[in-house]
């Protein structure tokens, strides 16, 4: 959906974190949030409080993943020299020189991790997924050989085994991994623990099966774990994900109270302000993001959509200038149509159509835009180009109910742009009263139809009352009588119908003309000159 899309974007600002303990690192590398994980290690690894080993054994898996062996194998190099008897990083050599084809290193290393702690069953699962993570088929047997052994040793209960299993097994059936991650929850409660891992992958996972549920267990982890800036975040994400755009806002301006969240959630949470119509502090959020940042132009797309929805018209054109002096080929259409609709808002016409023909040069695949530079088009007095592009459109086989009234008005008012008795003027009416005929095929009983009728023949006709006219006219009361309340919503095209009426029937027959006159003289009773015609009628 295009709000998704727009919001979307606004992951792809820089990464940026103030300082965050070092498990928090740990739990976003466990959810496969690696991006965040390295950033809050690497910002934490000087930290008294931070165990280097674990660090750097988390921060060697996230070199691995990525493809830098070298790099993975120096950080597990490092956690050894910080903690000897951590048998991770032992593990996490194995994996290396399993990558690079030594197959006896490896397993001397991996044999070194679990001699630290014979009686971890965590380790085992540990040697598993580095086998996994160097190639599941080829190490199939070597994989299942270490979950088994794992479950020998603590007796089904390790929950580190039955997030390996999960997690191979979350691609290909969501259903049966979300399972695993569930054992893995009741498995860490029973020892007292909360595994913020198994809930958000149990989320992310079952997500994808049924949504409500997913988002309940989050609602538990946040409840259990309300500090956590994980649990915070993914909750908020999975709102997001689900289109509750008001509990994602909601759930984003708790964890903006965390100081664990990052420059890049600040975006998407203005974003969100923005959709939830919550203008300044939008607005607040955007100018903090770049004061720290001020060359982000996801910032000044908000504020230039902030703006505009505001109506501070000068503001947002400044946003829109900045925004595409810094966006470069990130431009967006929406980009275009917002900041069109500014400059024409301020009468700046022709700035406003060179603006939107730029959006559809450069979005050839979006024919969504066409009918909004035939507005533009029309707003700017260019009438024949707003007819041109509107049928461009629809000629495309694109195109609603809408979409076709919309072509029927901006035929009208190319006719009432040329003057009487020209030709084209008859041409235009003409086509216009085409495309309205079909609009009433689809919606019969539609008094502003029939209006929009009225008006393209009165434009057919060089503005004289005939009985086609009349017809259309009478249709369009009728149809708008149906519902009392009409009379006050319409009370302008009432009084116009009234009036043209009146005229028509002045001499054909005139009590009805005096009916209608008096029903216009209802809606408008300060018009003296209809009043004077109707008392002279008497």
């Amino acid at each position: 959906m295009k709000l998704k899309f727009l919001f979307g974007l606004l992951l792809a600002g820089t990464l940026t974190a103030g300082a965050q303990g070092y498990q928090d690192g740990v739990d976003n590398y466990n959810a496969g949030r690696f991006d965040i994980a390295q950033t809050i290690l690497l910002n934490n690894i000087n930290n008294p409080s931070t165990d280097k080993a674990v660090a750097y054994y988390y921060l060697g898996n996230i070199a691995f993943q990525d493809g830098n062996v070298a790099e993975a194998k120096a950080d597990f190099q490092k956690g050894i020299a910080a903690d000897p008897a951590n048998g991770y990083n032992y593990i996490g050599l194995g994996q290396v020189a399993l990558k690079e084809g030594n197959k006896s290193e490896a397993e001397a290393q991996f044999k070194e991790g679990i001699n630290t702690n014979k009686k971890d069953a965590a380790l085992l699962a540990a040697v598993a997924r580095a086998y996994y993570n160097v190639d599941p088929t080829v190490y199939s047997k070597q994989i299942n050989d270490y979950i088994a052994k794992a479950f020998k040793l603590s007796k089904n209960t390790e929950p580190a085994v039955y997030m390996l299993q999960g997690d191979m097994k979350a691609d290909e059936n969501p259903g049966e991994a979300a399972g695993l991650y569930e054992m893995a929850i009741m498995q860490s409660k029973n020892r007292g623990e909360v595994n913020r891992e198994a809930y958000v992958k149990y989320a992310s996972t079952y997500f994808k099966v049924n949504p409500k549920f997913a988002i309940e267990r989050l609602v538990e982890l946040n409840e259990l774990e309300p500090n956590s800036a994980l649990a915070q975040r993914e909750l908020a994400e999975k709102y997001y994900d689900n289109n509750q755009f008001g509990s994602a806002c909601i759930q984003y301006g708790k964890y903006m109270e965390n100081p664990n969240h990052f420059q890049k959630d600040e975006q998407r949470y203005a974003g969100l302000l923005y959709s939830a119509k919550e203008y300044d502090q939008s607005l607040a959020i955007a100018n903090k993001v770049l004061s720290e940042d001020p060359e982000n132009f996801y910032m000044y797309r908000i504020i230039l959509l902030d703006m505009a929805a505001l109506e501070n018209w000068a503001a947002a054109e400044e946003a829109g200038n900045k925004l595409f002096s810094l966006a470069g080929d990130k431009v967006i259409a929406n980009d275009y149509i917002v900041y069109g609709n500014v400059l024409s808002e301020q009468g700046k016409n022709q700035e406003a159509v060179d603006v939107f023909v730029k959006a559809v040069e450069l979005n050839p695949d979006k024919p969504e835009l066409l009918p909004q530079l035939s507005a533009i088009y029309e707003k700017a007095g260019m009438n024949d180009k707003a007819v041109d592009t509107m049928k461009q459109y629809l000629d495309g086989g694109n195109g609603t109910t809408n979409d076709i009234v919309s072509m029927a008005r901006r035929y009208d008012a190319l006719a009432r742009s040329l003057p009487e008795g020209d030709p084209a003027r008859v041409d235009a009416a003409t086509e216009g009263i085409k495309y309205i005929d079909m609009a009433i095929a689809k919606v019969p009983n539609n008094g502003t139809l029939y209006r929009i009728k009225g008006q393209l023949i009165l434009s057919q006709n060089d503005n004289k009352p005939n009985a086609a006219m009349a017809e259309a006219y009478e249709k369009m009361i009728s149809c708008y009588n149906e519902d009392p309340s009409n009379k006050q919503k319409y009370a302008s095209s009432y009084a116009a119908a009234d009036y043209l009426l009146a005229l028509y029937y002045l001499e054909i027959d005139p009590a009805k003309a005096k009916e209608y006159f008096q029903d216009y003289l209802t809606i408008n009773p300060d018009d003296e000159q209809v009043r004077n015609m109707v008392e002279a009628m008497e």
